[in-house]
């Protein structure tokens, strides 16, 4: 699926304004630096909690962490790795096509701890992105 049917998906379920944002690689593909596969999402607890009870299949990561999934959406309560305030996170996002990302200097600050070869890449991505 391409990157604007997910989005379309993620609008379609009218999430609240600062009760979610955009995570790992859809900050990116928002901003067309490059496509993603999948939407991660940071969530509330309370967004959490009603999808939680809607069906949506409950998933672990291997470091540990749960997160639900339903089609190429995940929602996550936490972010790894690092120490993240999912809270501040979902406070500071900016407002891309309606939709609520985290802040660039995030994702690279978030990509740098991951240190995958793909992090790598769309961190330089990222860099030639905001010299524009």
């Amino acid at each position: 699926m391409y990157s604007n049917e997910l989005f379309q998906k993620v609008k379609e379920m009218q999430l609240p304004v600062g009760k979610y944002a955009l995570f790992g690689s859809a900050p990116l593909a928002i901003r067309g630096i490059r496509e993603c596969r999948d939407i991660d999402m940071i969530v509330s607890k309370d967004v959490w909690e009603e999808y939680k009870h809607k069906g949506w299949e409950m998933a672990v990561a291997p470091h540990g962490s749960e997160y639900l999934l339903r089609d190429e959406i995940e929602m996550w309560k936490d972010w790894y790795p690092g120490e993240w305030d999912v809270s501040d996170l979902i406070a500071k996002a900016e407002i891309i096509d309606g939709l609520p990302c985290v802040i660039l200097d995030t994702v690279i600050e978030w990509k740098k701890l991951k240190g995958r070869d793909q992090d790598i890449r769309d961190i330089e991505l990222i860099e030639e992105f905001l010299k524009k």
